[in-house]
């Protein structure tokens, strides 16, 4: 199995050293920005940035095997038979499979669930809206398969740029 796994459009990528910033630990990491709808897993050091609104990305990692991944759905439920990552149900049991292909075992596996916003007021309405359905669906997924949420940042009214480490697992988060 390939090292590196994007499903969806390719995404942007460089590689470098990050001076200075989230990452400088002296790893040289590739970069990745996620676009909406994608997902990445990688057993190389890999530093993944996207941004978020009313989506969700879960980032799964195993703190032993070095190996982790992430996605970055828009609704919670895919429509038929759509196999796109674009959404929930699809994008969470994909992210699983590819880091557990790459080397993660189950049982070392830890998630990082971020984003959610509801963005727009006016389909915020009674409290619900399409964030906390997607926050909401990434929790009960990673129950039914017993992967422990170590950290979350989500609901609220505002976006948020994540930057993941698959290697080791370290996120940082801002809201915009």
């Amino acid at each position: 199995m390939a090292p590196n796994r994007v499903i969806g459009a390719s995404p942007q990528e460089s590689v470098s050293q990050a001076q200075g910033g989230p990452a400088y630990d002296g790893v040289a990491r590739r970069q990745v920005y996620l676009h909406a709808g994608q997902m990445f897993a990688s057993a190389e050091p890999t530093l993944v940035v996207t941004i978020l609104g009313s989506c969700v990305a879960v980032c799964l990692f195993d703190p032993v095997a070095k190996v982790g991944g992430i996605n970055h759905y828009l609704l919670p439920l895919a429509v038929r038979r759509e196999r796109s990552p674009r959404f929930g149900s699809v994008a969470v049991a994909l992210l699983l499979d590819e880091v557990l292909g790459r080397g993660a075992r189950r049982g070392n596996l830890r998630a990082k669930v971020f984003g959610g916003a509801g963005v727009l007021d006016g389909l915020r309405g009674n409290g619900r809206h399409l964030g906390h359905d997607n926050v909401d669906f990434a929790l009960r997924a990673l129950e039914a398969a017993v992967v422990p949420v170590v950290e979350s940042d989500v609901g609220g009214k505002r976006g948020r740029k994540v930057i993941f480490l698959v290697d080791d697992g370290s996120a940082w988060v801002r809201t915009l």
